[in-house]
Parts: C-alpha cells; structure tokens; sequence
C-alpha cells in the first residue's frame, strides 16, 4: 500500500500545473513562469501587475532566466560549463521553488538541474518591501562526483524588449571619474567591462540605466537600472541580435577567470540589483537611493555624516606634530567636526616622507609625531572635534619591513619580475591568503584598540592587480585569482564590521576607483575622485548621483588655483558644489583671508542646517550641466515632502 501510495504521490507531483511567480515591490512586479521539468521563464518587468493571464495577452517577454550555452541559444548565455567528461552544453529546467520573509523583504529561491548531470542552479531574487529594488543573483552547486568547470557565471539575464531604447553609463579615468554616456542600443552587441582587478570604478562602471522610450529623459519614460554588487572584474553585455529582444547579461567577467567548482561545492555570483521607474533617470536613482539608505548601507543610512578637515591637499606628505595641530585648530575655527590626518604619519626603519616605502609597516614616525597618536587625540579632545587616520592596508611597498619578512604575501606570477604602482614600489597583498587576511584585518584592530577614540579611518588602495599570480594559490587554480581576492577583502571586512559597527570608514581607491556597491555596505561613504576642481566634480558628482546617494558622497572644498586642474573657482561656487553631498574641506586654512574664513564658516552652519535634507532626503536632478546650458541644478526632498 506505501509503494502504491508513493507512486501516486508521484504523478501527482509530475502533473503539475505551470506557476506564476510574482517577484513584487511596492510599485514594482517581475513576473517568472515555472512548470515541472522545464525552463523557467521570464514574462515580464515593470510597473507592478496582480493578472499574469493580462501580461501574457498584452505583453510577454518569455525568454529563459538563466540561459545556459550549448542547446539552441544563439545569444550570450548567463552559464557555459564544462564538466568532467568534456560535454559543455547545459540544460537547466525547474524543480521546485521556495519563499523566505526577511526584514525588509522576501527572497524566493528556484531551483533548476540539469536534465543529465546532478548539476544545479538557484535563481534568487530579493524584492524589498521598502523600497522598488530587486536584487537577482545565481547559487551554482556541483553534485557531480568530478569537478565542474564554471567557463561564464554571470548574476543574472534580463530580456527587454526592442523598440527605442537607450542606455545611460558611466566612464572616465583617474580624477575624471562617472562622465554620463547616452547612446541608442543599435544591432549587435553593447559591453562594459573592467579588468583592473581590484578596483573596477574607473574606465566604467558596473551600473547601467536603460531607457525604453526614447532618448533618456530626467523625470518621465519607462526606465531600468541594473547595478552589480561586486568590487571586482565585471561585464555588461547588451546582445542584440534579432528584431525582438535585448538580452542584458551582467556579472563577474570570466576572462581568464574560469573557476573549477569542486564536487560539493558551491558558487554565489553578487547580486545585480534592478530597478524600474515609469519617473524616468531621476525615478530609479530615488529607487537606489532609498535601497542604499534603508538596506545597503553602514548604520542603515541614517547617521548624519560629520563635516571634516582631510590634511592632503594641505600637507601631503609632510606631515608635523605641529602642522596636525594648527589644521585641527582651523577646522575647528570654521565649524568643522572632524580632523582626519592622511599619508605621511608612519615608518620606523623607512620613513614615509615620500611615496615609495614603508607601507605595511603601520608605526607612527616619532620624529613627525614625538607625541604620537595618543598627543594628536588629545589635542583633538581638547578642542572638541573628532580624529581620523588614513591607512592603505591592502597594498604594501617593496621597500618596507613588511615586504621584507613576507615576500611571499604579495601578488605575483612566478618566473616574472613585478611591476610596481605608486613610486615604482608598490604592490598588492594577496587576500586570498588566510594569513594575509589575518594582517590586513590586525591593522584596522591594532589601530582601534590602542586608539578607541579614533572616529575615523581612510581606508584607500592605490594600485591596480598588475600581476596576475597567487603564491598561495594552486597552480591549476590560479584562475581563482580575481575571485578569492575580493572573496578575502569581503571577509576582512566583514570582521571589521562586526567588531566596529560605529567606526565610519571612508572608501577610497586613489579617488573614484572603489564607487561599487560591492564594497560600499561595508563603508559609510566614498571619495568621489582625486580631482576636487569644483566646476569638474558637477559633471562627476552628477553621474555618480545616478546610483548612489548624496549621504555616501564626499565632497570637500578645495584650494585655488586648485591642485589637479590649476583652475581658480570663486569659493562661493567651491562651498556651493561641496554642500551637495557630505561637506568636508580638502584645504590648508593658515592660507584663507579671513574673508574666506568666514565664508566656509557660513557654508558649513548652513549645511549643518540643511544636512538632514541633503543626506536623508530624495533628490530631483534639476537641470543638468550635460545640456551645456551654463548652470546645474539639484533639489533635495524629505519623504514627507515638507522641507
């Protein structure tokens, strides 16, 4: 009777009907179809629908969710493996699907296998409740008895349908960081990428919007944004090929980054976050903004950031007792409430007067500082502002007591001389090693707990994975190489965080290189590029305001003639363009008139007024200086829409 009983159950179970899916936001809805032992589809995104029969009548996207190379798709996959016997095609269809309520949000797993391998994919999707984002993401897990080769593992595909559709990215260089591009999406294929390893912000980033109703528009037409949450190598590829469909793949870039999953093992692609908004560009920044804020960042968002004083552009590398002291005097004099002192303070046996040594070795100089950290914390006390310190503790250089000890700590390919970054001697730690997680995250710890009173850290990373090769590594896994370093930096910071959750962090990668929402979680907020030239940083500022919001953007009133560009703005128009982010000041203030002096004064009481605006609020991109109409103009909201 059991057997009989069993069979039945599993007729039943063969018999199913096929499932509507609805991945819903607030205002939002992704609709997925899923029938037993066959492809799971996606029909559908866009504004929040309740009648799937409606969707597939009126609108139908039906492409498959996770397209997989080798059987009949004849446009980019999301998936190409190879397993053990050599076979290389992969056919994924539905097995089950499950839902789990989290705080802000419900996650719904679906579970695809291969027809002919014990091989499978989750397709995850978060929809937040608080705000109109949806985050997609694979889960690739190997139960074959041999390894699989994973060749291409993207987070996720997403199908659009052709009409006049445009796309909005970003790109630039070092100190020209987050330059908007429109462009019309034409037959063939569109592509983003970026190979520099370790910090992925700078040529492109992994951010995109697509607008479906023509040339994009600030507060109307159907638009997507699609973010990656990943700190690493990434690509976009928009393939179109027929006169249907745009098929975007986003995810880690697979050159020369096949990754051999063992049996057992699993593989978790990062998120790539979507968005859509009927308001057009300026709808799905709300939408990230708000994501941020409420989800995705330190302390929730809600912690008003502190206007600050950063010694660089000042002192650079010569660093004093004394200099410290008179800047912290002048930012206190200003109304400023934090001193944070960047390169130059540290080196025993070499000394960090100029840029080619002593990084790792994470002492003070006593002859810069002969009262040390503890004097410079007290000084701060005494005047009642808060203290901050730059540290770069991935990199090292090759003229240090770090390097010395542990040659073998740093990225290197075996049989080749190195190349070297910053000062012809830099180089970067391998995070893939345990051990050399250990360290980096002993910094941060050695700091905070000899200086508990220390409020905040610069954490920066000057140089780029120009050698491709792991000591630590196995030499048939050293393809894993771009993929355990951020695997690495992911779990020291997240052992920071857990031990420091009211420590602010500011990330930076020599400006804008790190602007990702793959570290920020990690972080309160970014340096928005090397380049503090007020008239240039409307242009950044405004690109990188698309997918991250004012609270998490340090902008700082800089010198004139300015350091990068030789440009003299009026400091009226400096303190204007720092205001619309989190204010700080990039300047020596023993060289303001004071004339200026009360200038910054006045700019940094009227931000304290309207800081909760700014960093809280939503922002409407008024006029943009694109239009080449001599002005820009940005508004900031409340949620209540009172202020």
């Amino acid at each position: 009777m059991r057997k009989q009983l069993t069979i039945l159950a599993l007729l039943a179970a063969a018999s199913l009907p096929a499932k509507d899916i609805f991945v819903n936001t607030p205002r939002t809805t992704l609709l997925l179809k899923a029938e037993d032992n066959k492809p799971l589809h996606i029909s559908y995104y866009g504004d929040k629908v309740t009648d799937a029969e409606e969707v597939y009548r009126a609108f139908s996207l039906w492409q498959e969710a996770y397209p997989a190379f080798g059987l009949g798709n004849d446009f980019i996959p999301a998936l190409s493996v190879r397993h053990a016997d050599g076979n290389m095609s992969t056919e994924l269809v539905y097995q089950s699907d499950k839902e789990t309520k989290e705080a802000n949000a419900t996650v719904y797993t679906i579970t695809m296998k291969d027809k002919a391998y014990d091989f499978y994919v989750d397709m995850c999707y978060r929809a937040y409740d608080n705000c109109d984002v949806i985050e997609a993401w694979s889960v690739i897990r190997n139960g074959e008895k041999k390894p699989v080769t994973l060749l291409k593992y993207a987070s996720a595909y997403l199908p659009v349908r052709q009409g006049d559709v445009w796309v909005s990215h970003e790109h630039g260089n070092w100190g020209a960081e987050a330059y908007i591009t429109e462009e019309p999406l034409k037959p063939g294929i569109f592509e983003m990428h970026d190979l520099t390893g370790n910090k992925n912000s700078y040529e492109n980033r992994p951010n995109m919007m697509l607008s479906l109703d023509g040339k994009p528009q600030e507060n109307s037409g159907r638009t997507i944004g699609a973010v990656l949450c990943w700190s690493g190598n990434f690509r976009f590829t928009v393939d179109t090929q027929d006169k249907k469909t745009h098929h975007l793949v986003a995810g880690i870039d697979d050159a020369n980054s096949q990754y051999s999953l063992a049996k057992g093992e699993t593989f978790t692609t990062p998120a790539l976050a979507l968005a859509y908004s009927d308001e057009g560009k300026g709808g799905v920044s709300r939408s990230y903004h708000r994501w941020a804020r409420l989800n995705n960042m330190v302390h929730n968002g809600n912690a008003l950031r502190k206007t600050l004083l950063n010694s660089w552009e000042g002192v650079y590398l010569n660093v004093t007792e004394e200099g410290m002291v008179k800047m912290m005097d002048g930012v206190k004099q200003v109304g400023g409430e934090l001193f944070v002192m960047d390169d130059g303070w540290f080196g025993d046996k070499y000394k960090r007067s100029i840029d080619n040594c002593a990084l790792g070795d994470w002492v003070v100089d006593k002859e810069k500082l002969p009262h040390g950290i503890e004097g410079l914390l007290a000084e701060a006390k005494k005047l009642g502002i808060k203290f901050g310190i730059w540290l770069e503790p991935e990199m090292s250089n090759t003229k240090s007591e770090l390097f010395e000890k542990h040659p073998d700590w740093v990225i290197k390919a075996p049989k080749r001389d190195l190349k070297c970054g910053r000062g012809g001697t830099q180089v970067v730690l391998d995070l893939g090693n345990p051990k050399v997680q250990d360290f980096v995250f002993s910094i941060v710890d050695d700091m905070m707990t000899k200086y508990p009173e220390i409020d905040y850290i610069k954490w920066d990373a000057n140089m780029n994975i120009s050698n491709h090769g792991s000591q630590y590594l196995t030499a048939n896994n050293q393809s894993h190489l771009y993929i355990e370093y951020h695997r690495g930096f992911e779990k020291v910071l997240q052992r920071i965080r857990a031990k420091y959750p009211d420590l602010t962090i500011q990330d930076c990668a020599s400006g804008g290189g790190r602007v990702n929402w793959g570290t920020l979680p990690y972080f309160d907020e970014f340096w928005t590029s090397d380049n503090t030239d007020a008239l240039q940083r409307v242009y950044m500022q405004w690109g990188t305001s698309y997918f991250f919001p004012a609270i998490a953007m340090a902008s700082h009133i800089s010198n004139a003639p300015n350091h990068q560009t030789a440009r003299t703005v009026p400091l009226k128009y400096r303190t204007d363009v720092a205001m619309s982010g989190r204010l700080g000041m990039e300047i020596q203030p023993k060289v303001l008139s004071d004339e200026d002096k009360e200038q910054c004064r006045k700019a940094i009481a009227d931000y304290k007024r309207i800081r909760p605006i700014v960093q809280f609020g939503n922002l409407y991109r008024l006029q943009s200086p694109y239009e080449k109409k001599g002005v820009a103009s940005l508004m900031y909201v409340t949620d209540m829409k009172d202020k």
